[in-house]
């Protein structure tokens, strides 16, 4: 009901709101276009067919399903807009290019941190999840038993490129800085095959990996013994294009309406149901 009542809200304030200058009016939009990764489970991931998950949305271009939390969201947002959602899957570095210079999705929904070097060049909405971070790694590995990020001395500790799992790893005293990969699944493939010791990853994300590759696990640290991380850092938040002001609104209208509890029960699902 709450939603309804808001569709109304969101409807009466895009007939009376005139865009600013450049801005395209969610009015006369007919499609939602959002690009995510389609590989960062349980944020995101590909299917070969819908099947029983009727979360999972046809990915553009391709003969394959997304899914995931992000997918979740994404189908809130449009439904509430009253819009078609489209979902492109584009490499992680390719997202805010796709969004900012080719113009060819309308948002970013991609467990992407809002981070103030990225919001140099996107605007960003209210956050839709907020995570902890922890340390991934295989349950056989001589740091299992660590129990603060001070106890990685001699650890070969490799992140994803551009992201804040990359930026922690200055964290882990004494480890050394392999250089960033591109996407997490690689990142698992060499940590599994003993390339690499660990990495770094948000909570839910870690849940999903060690819920797919049962010879790893991860640590999460308490209170002093973990990651200093701000609150921009550990939220999660959708990109949009700088201007898009009425868009934004009304997205953050959306996301308000969607409590904790909701949250937290889709990103249960979203875990529950992954590859």
């Amino acid at each position: 009901m709450k939603r309804i009542i808001l569709s109304v809200l969101l409807l009466i304030t895009a007939l009376t709101v005139v865009g600013c200058a450049g801005e395209t009016s969610t009015t006369t939009r007919e499609t939602l276009v959002v690009g995510m990764e389609a590989g960062y489970a349980p944020f995101n991931w590909t299917v070969d067919s819908q099947g029983a998950y009727t979360e999972a949305v046809a990915l553009s271009g391709q003969n394959a399903f997304a899914d995931g939390y992000d997918v979740s969201i994404a189908k809130i947002i449009a439904e509430e807009l009253g819009m078609d959602l489209v979902i492109k899957a584009i490499e992680w570095d390719g997202l805010i290019l796709s969004l900012v210079e080719s113009q060819e999705i309308d948002l970013i929904i991609a467990g992407m941190s809002p981070t103030a070097d990225r919001a140099l060049t996107v605007d960003f909405t209210d956050e839709y999840y907020q995570s902890t971070h922890v340390v991934v790694l295989r349950s056989d590995s001589i740091f299992v038993n660590a129990t603060s990020i001070n106890d990685f001395s001699g650890a070969k500790a490799i992140g994803q490129i551009q992201t804040i799992y990359d930026d922690l790893i200055v964290q882990l005293a004494g480890a050394t800085h392999e250089n960033p990969l591109s996407d997490v699944p690689t990142i698992i493939t060499a940590i599994n095959q003993g390339t690499y010791d660990l990495t770094i990853l948000e909570l839910p994300v870690a849940m999903a990996v060690v819920e797919t590759n049962p010879n790893l696990t991860y640590i999460d640290f308490s209170g002093n013994n973990g990651f200093d991380i701000s609150y921009e850092d550990s939220a999660v938040a959708i990109a949009l294009r700088k201007g898009e002001s009425e868009l934004l609104a009304s997205i953050n209208q959306i996301l308000a309406t969607i409590s904790t509890e909701e949250r937290e029960t889709l990103m249960a699902e979203a875990i529950s149901r992954q590859p």
